[in-house]
């Protein structure tokens, strides 16, 4: 009876063995992620529940819960949120561990956790830490794909460090030394397009469209410097499935409506803004006011103010909030408040951080003796949502004799140039950006930078690669401190793209 007993434990726990090493992307998870991406937690978290009642062994839900963890993290910037789901994380691993290594889930699981949980960790300062998780994302990436050279969700996560690895800012360098890796922003792109024009990912794995959308969105706005991958991203943007996918997710409203506002399509992205799914089945996501305050400034509505108040005084994030009081401040300058305008900046010198370029760059000016020129910060703002036609009367009804400052000098010529590249004046643009460059090389503005990528741009595009790579090398040997960090990746992606 005892040999009987024990064989029966035995299998029992052979059993519960067999159980633990499953992965399985179910109906019910495949729901849970698709609510998850659409930032809906707390349906999901009622999913996940109900597949842990059904499947307790299935190790797809703890990379889920980490998943929206993680979002919940990068959407806040709460340390609150980062400090009680931190603990959570190994446990998460130790289970993950315990998988079908046959799965090619199981390292990709492993990998991903650990790629969130540095980004996450960066976010908050943690860059030792940081690293090493990288590092092991990394390796277990590559040895999973050794292992599943055809396992899509992986080459996703390859082709996302292939872009980030090889766009890396200098004062970052270290981590790629960590990696031992190199990484190459066109090819991570070209990967990207692969996974999300393959027909099994539409099968099989319908979360890697949004995903891919997401990222790519963001990478062809921080990182890539041509225009054939801004219009494909158009293209993606636009596709009628896309545009369904898009309008009832608020993580892919604000990849779209950043991706819109950085190429000049203003009403599209405050539509999109506008019209967004809101109410208590969405987990806060405070920076899509922000995103709307700078539609609406762009517009130049007053109104704007409205929106820059809600995120400032909800976000409970660092990020962001020194750019949104100067966005006020200037907001309070176009209604001639003068009292109103340095009140707002004092508040950029008090509040946020000066982690990211734009709140650098507010910060930067709010240390200025004077306010901005109106008629310049009008054409600013004009051309930033596309108004073309506007921006530039705007700059030809100012008189440029009045500007004495050296930097609205060579604002003045970069405002022509941007405005004439934009509107399809390369003739008139190239000089102008010629102009600004030399005007403004010798001053630690970003006018100059920014100029001599462009130059880079049209002459990449042209087929003039011989120019195209001296500009791109001249953006990067200048030296300036303001937006430095974009104008730089891209010129780097602009060098890896010509070689």
């Amino acid at each position: 009876m005892k040999i009987k007993l024990t064989i029966f434990i035995l299998l029992i726990f052979s059993y519960t063995g067999l159980l633990a090493t499953e992965y399985s992307m179910n109906p019910n998870c495949l729901k849970a992620y698709d609510l998850i991406l659409k930032i809906r937690f707390e349906e999901a978290n009622t999913l996940l529940k109900k597949e842990k009642s059904a499947n307790p062994s299935n190790n797809i839900i703890p990379y889920l819960e980490n998943y929206q963890d993680f979002l919940r993290i990068i959407i806040s910037e709460e340390e609150d949120v980062f400090n009680a789901s931190s603990p959570l994380k190994k446990n998460r691993l130790i289970q993950l561990e315990r998988g079908n290594e046959k799965s090619p889930w199981h390292l990709y699981c492993q990998a991903q956790v650990n790629m969130q949980w540095a980004f996450a960790r960066i976010k908050f300062g943690e860059f030792t830490t940081a690293a090493l998780e990288l590092s092991r994302s990394y390796r277990q990436l590559e040895r999973n794909q050794e292992l599943f050279p055809g396992f899509s969700p992986n080459q996703s996560a390859l082709a996302l460090l292939d872009v980030l690895i090889g766009s890396i800012p200098e004062n970052y360098k270290w981590i790629a030394g960590v990696l031992s890796y190199q990484g190459n922003v066109n090819e991570g792109i070209a990967e990207f397009r692969r996974i999300i024009n393959s027909q099994e990912t539409q099968i099989n794995y319908p979360f890697l469209r949004s995903e891919g959308i997401f990222l790519l969105s963001f990478i062809t706005v921080n990182f890539s410097a041509s225009p054939e991958d801004a219009e494909y991203m158009a293209g993606l943007l636009q596709h009628p499935d896309n545009k369904i996918l898009i309008s009832g997710s608020p993580l892919l409203i604000y990849a779209a409506s950043v991706y819109y506002l950085h190429n000049g399509k203003n009403n599209t992205a405050l539509s999109l803004l506008l019209n967004r799914p809101k109410g208590p089945a969405y987990y806060p996501f405070y920076y899509l006011e922000y995103l709307t305050g700078i539609a609406e400034l762009n517009k130049l509505n007053s109104g704007s103010k409205l929106y820059f108040l809600r995120f400032v005084v909800n976000f409970k994030g660092k990020n962001f909030i020194k750019s949104a009081y100067q966005r006020i401040a200037w907001i309070e300058l176009l209604n001639n408040n003068n009292a109103g305008y340095k009140e707002y900046m004092e508040r950029v010198r008090l509040m946020g951080s000066t982690d990211l370029d734009g709140d650098r760059q507010a910060m930067a000016d709010a240390n200025q003796t004077a306010p901005p020129d109106k008629s310049l910060l009008k054409a600013r703002l004009l051309f930033d949502g596309g108004y073309y036609e506007q921006a530039l009367q705007q700059l030809k009804n100012l008189n440029s004799s009045i500007l004495t400052q050296p930097r609205e000098q060579v604002e003045y010529t970069y405002r022509f140039a941007r405005i004439y590249h934009k509107s399809g004046n390369t003739k008139e643009a190239i000089k102008s950006y010629s102009e600004t460059f030399n005007q403004g090389k010798e001053f630690p503005f970003y006018f100059a930078a920014n100029a001599a990528l462009q130059l880079g741009i049209i002459y990449e595009s042209s087929g003039n690669k011989e120019k195209a790579s001296y500009y791109y090398r001249e953006c990067l040997n200048l030296d300036y401190d303001e937006y430095h960090n974009s104008i730089s990746q891209k010129a780097k992606a602009g060098l890896s793209g010509l070689k």
